[in-house]
């Protein structure tokens, strides 16, 4: 497996489902897994680290910014003063890293200040499910009640635990939480099989205008699709529909946000570093619907080995503690969807694994813990919220059983 910075995996949702997959790779993200096989999304060792611009300003800590325009060092209240003004803050984040989401925390209070008016976009929640979190926010509805209605563990799927603090400051603050994205399953079809693909109604979910002729934004999918598994996916130009379907919803969604608030609110949006990069993406999106000023931040770890004054990575890079690996539950197979979508056939057992003492090659895993599983990133996401011990549901010679698999932490 190739050796990637920690930073230099972008956070790109990019549909697709692999024929194989081993499930010792850690999911990065909800959408993603072909790209697993490089342990990323994005920005992969392959398409090289960010380059080295100015001097690195000296003495860097925990808590500064450093202004990548200028190679400025400033502070969180300095900061703050500077996008006072600004209608869109965009803090970018790898989703499994607390450190980054309390960059985002830090922004939307500092922000806050005053009593002033500031909302909070989330790429994790998608834009249908707006009564839900608008009735959350009115305290009509107890957590788990919300969890389960806007399908957060099938949905998105990393740990609530992350982005709860954010959430809970808008709720005490009787401010909106904005859903921003397209419903994932239509992003994964118009990878497999083209927007055209989509019915009418399907159609009228994501973004209803697409700007597939950037050459900029043409060329960043590109590199992605270079190194993406390709059975999953029709073509290039699948791929690609796709990714934007994912980013164009969200840049409509925020764009006409603005319009109905006359810019008089300032969003933080708190989205995948990936999607902001190089002020691509969604920012770039969002303008072009509606001109508006935006400001891009990246929380960036002290260990971070390239150059902080890298204009791709925001306009303001924050600096983090240490960055830490993320240890996710390893069953031990290699598997695929099968053709009737029914589960998924395991193709290899490794062996020493939580999977071999009572899993076989051939076995169709029908659900983990009640779940029903037809896909590689369903079983992934079962892993991470589950455990330490797991019932799963196989098929074998034609007959169902349940075997439970325990995988210690």
């Amino acid at each position: 497996m190739a050796s990637i910075s920690r930073r230099s995996l972008a956070q790109l949702h990019l549909p697709a489902n692999l024929p194989r997959l081993q499930l010792s790779i850690p999911l990065l993200c909800p959408i993603c897994l072909a790209l697993l096989l490089m342990s990323g999304c994005l920005a992969v060792s392959g398409i090289g680290p960010p380059p080295q611009v100015q001097s690195e300003p000296a003495g860097l800590h925990v808590g500064q910014v450093v202004e990548t325009a200028t190679g400025n060092v400033i502070g969180i209240d300095e900061l703050a003063a500077k996008l006072s003004n600004v209608s869109v803050v965009y803090v970018g984040e790898i989703h499994t890293n607390a450190q980054d989401h309390k960059v985002q925390l830090k922004v939307l209070e500092k922000l806050s200040q005053g009593g002033r008016c500031v909302e909070l976009g989330m790429e994790m929640f998608p834009a249908a499910a707006q009564p839900i979190l608008d009735r959350y926010m009115r305290a009509e509805m107890t957590e788990d009640e919300f969890l389960h209605d806007v399908r957060w563990k099938e949905i998105w799927g990393f740990p609530y635990q992350l982005y709860r603090p954010l959430v809970d400051f808008q709720k005490e603050r009787h401010m909106p939480v904005l859903g921003l994205n397209a419903p994932n399953g239509l992003v994964r079809k118009i990878a497999h099989n083209g927007l055209g693909s989509l019915t009418p109604e399907e159609r009228s979910q994501v973004a209803r205008e697409f700007h597939l002729d950037d050459p900029r934004n043409r060329l960043r999918v590109r590199n992605a699709y270079t190194i993406h598994g390709k059975d999953a996916i029709k073509d290039f130009e699948s791929f690609f529909e796709a990714q934007l379907a994912w980013e164009e919803t969200m840049a409509q969604t925020l764009a006409e946000r603005l319009q109905k608030t006359d810019c008089k609110c300032t969003i933080v949006v708190a989205v995948g570093e990936g999607h902001i990069r190089g002020r691509l993406g969604v920012p770039y999106l969002t303008f072009i619907r509606k001109p508006h000023e935006y400001r891009t931040i990246a929380p960036v770890p002290i260990d971070y080995p390239y150059s902080t004054m890298d204009p791709d990575l925001a306009d303001y890079v924050v600096i983090t503690d240490k960055s830490e690996p993320l240890h996710r539950p390893t069953l031990g197979v290699t598997i695929r969807p099968v053709a009737s979508r029914r589960g998924v056939e395991i193709l290899e057992v490794t062996p020493g694994s939580p999977a071999a003492a009572d899993l076989r090659k051939g076995d169709i895993i029908l659900s983990v813990d009640g779940s029903p599983v037809k896909s590689v990133e369903e079983i992934q996401r079962l892993l991470a919220h589950g455990g330490p011990h797991y019932k799963i549901a196989v098929e074998r010679n034609k007959k169902e059983m349940t075997i439970t698999v325990t995988i210690e932490p």
